[in-house]
């Protein structure tokens, strides 16, 4: 395992780590607002974000009403939700205006021509022609063609204007149906995202030849925990673990929610051991965090993960299913731990629970 390869996803996961102490030191359950709020300020993903919340800092302390503001405007993730018509009008109407300037630059240079040819036809009647005469059609076609040059300078400064402004809605456009193409609850991708992903991530490993690590993971016994502290508790616990488990992947990593109580990861260059230590660092940070305060305790989650590598000739189905054998192994030797699926048979990351 390289140090250059390892040490961004380290810092990554410690920031994690980090903020669950943070909010534990504090005596504050990591609810889905607050982690995604600190993780997102500390990892300085938003930088409007920042700057907002170090201008309050500056006069004093976020409370709960600042926190829940910041984070409605800039990680809600429905605060685009009603901005897909708005920015497909906007685009249309930059692509409207940009036909009208190609129009208007036609139509320029359709007169500019016409003038030219007028000009050119006098110019070859050779009974009416007088120095005066030349050089006055001089000083109008070099004025027309200063003209025509003006016009295309300007043409060709709207539309790199409009191209560099399309590209920008388009990026937005795609964000929102990203957003609107997510899990509702977590956020997160879902499970026809993940399987495009992975089929195009075994794709593209296979032909640099680098290697590629799936994480199927599976909280314990979170029917009951539905029970008692009920859905709506249940779904914001989801959107909790779906963030801290995003904060232990890479950059090129993809984290969705595989169904239910299910989530994957899929880590390109990464081998299965590799995968599987961070796997067992999310599992220990998990552990250890009491999700839900309750007066009779219980409020914590324990979570079984399966890990498995790519192997020559393997399709998605071949990978995802050793990945879920190494699940159900750790299901059945007990939960709440971490197991390596190898085509030999099952390994365990760590030293396993008593």
């Amino acid at each position: 395992m390289s140090p250059a390869r390892t040490k961004p996803i380290d810092q990554h996961a410690e920031l994690g780590d980090a903020i669950v102490g943070h909010l534990r030191a504090r005596a504050q359950p990591a609810t889905p607002r607050d982690f995604e709020f600190w993780f997102a300020y500390r990892n300085g993903q938003i930088p409007a974000l920042n700057a907002a919340v170090d201008a309050i800092r500056f006069k004093g302390e976020l409370n709960t009403a600042d926190i829940e503001r910041l984070h409605d405007q800039h990680l809600s993730p429905w605060r685009m939700s009603a901005g897909a018509d708005t920015i497909t009008a906007t685009l249309a109407e930059e692509l409207h205006g940009l036909a009208a300037t190609l129009d208007g630059a036609i139509g320029a240079t359709r007169s500019q021509r016409e003038t030219m040819i007028a000009e050119t036809s006098d110019l070859t009647i050779t009974n009416a022609l007088t120095l005066q005469r030349v050089l006055a059609a001089i000083d109008r076609l070099t004025q027309t063609t200063k003209d025509g040059q003006a016009r295309c300078a300007l043409v060709e400064a709207r539309m790199g204007a409009a191209i560099r402004e399309i590209a920008a809605l388009k990026q937005q456009l795609s964000a929102v149906r990203a957003e609107c193409d997510a899990d509702p609850v977590t956020s997160l991708p879902r499970r026809t995202t993940f399987d495009a992903a992975l089929a195009k991530a075994l794709d593209e490993a296979a032909a640099s030849r680098q290697p590629l690590a799936v994480m199927l993971c599976d909280l314990d016994y979170f029917a009951a925990f539905n029970e008692n502290f009920g859905a709506a508790a249940a779904d914001r616990v989801l959107r909790t673990v779906g963030v801290l488990l995003k904060s232990h992947a890479g950059a090129e990593d993809t984290v969705a929610r595989f169904g239910g109580d299910e989530f994957a990861m899929i880590m390109p260059r990464r081998r299965a051991r590799e995968a599987a230590e961070c796997a067992e660092r999310f599992r220990q940070v998990l552990m250890l965090h009491e999700l839900v305060k309750h007066e009779n305790g219980g409020g914590r989650l324990t979570v079984s993960i399966g890990v498995a590598d790519a192997i020559k000739g393997d399709t998605s189905a071949f990978l995802l299913r050793r990945a879920g054998n190494g699940l159900k192994v750790a299901k059945k030797e007990g939960r709440n731990r971490v197991v390596e699926m190898t085509p030999d048979g099952p390994t365990w990351s760590a030293e396993r629970p008593a």
